[in-house]
């Protein structure tokens, strides 16, 4: 007989916020990426806020574009405003056995395809610019 999984519950909440800009939008799920069916809504969070948590260094996060985005904001605020993202569907939350994890929604992964596809450019072009004749571009196999 198998016993019922005990979910880790979750309450989204964005604190009244009405409207958030496209660029932070953006930034949200820029952040995120690092994160899709591996962490969750406070883990972004930390991200955003430029944590120097243990974990977030361990897992290589500060690493992220837009680490420290939100350094300005508590985390409390910065909840808020993913919450705000989840509720008007850029990003869902599954459960990864017990825990909720982030994943992208349709429109979401829309804006983060064309967002991650702009940084590649942005690094190709700077390859270019370079005066190395040669190219190491062996970070794309992974």
């Amino acid at each position: 007989m198998s016993r019922k999984v005990r979910r880790v519950p979750y309450r989204l909440d964005s604190k009244g916020i009405k409207k958030l800009p496209f660029e932070e939008i953006v930034a949200i799920l820029r952040g995120a990426d690092e994160l899709i069916m591996t962490g969750g809504r406070s883990l972004l969070s930390k991200i955003l806020k430029g944590s120097r948590e243990k974990r977030v260094l361990e897992l290589e996060l500060n690493d992220c574009p837009v680490y420290g985005y939100y350094k300005h904001l508590t985390l409390a605020e910065i909840l808020a405003r993913i919450d705000w993202v989840i509720i008007n569907g850029y990003l869902q939350i599954q459960y990864d056995y017990r825990l909720p994890v982030l994943q992208y929604s349709p429109k979401g992964w829309e804006i983060e395809r064309e967002t991650f596809a702009e940084e590649l450019l942005q690094e190709f072009n700077k390859m270019i610019a370079s005066t190395s004749e040669h190219f190491d571009m062996n970070y794309l196999k992974d």
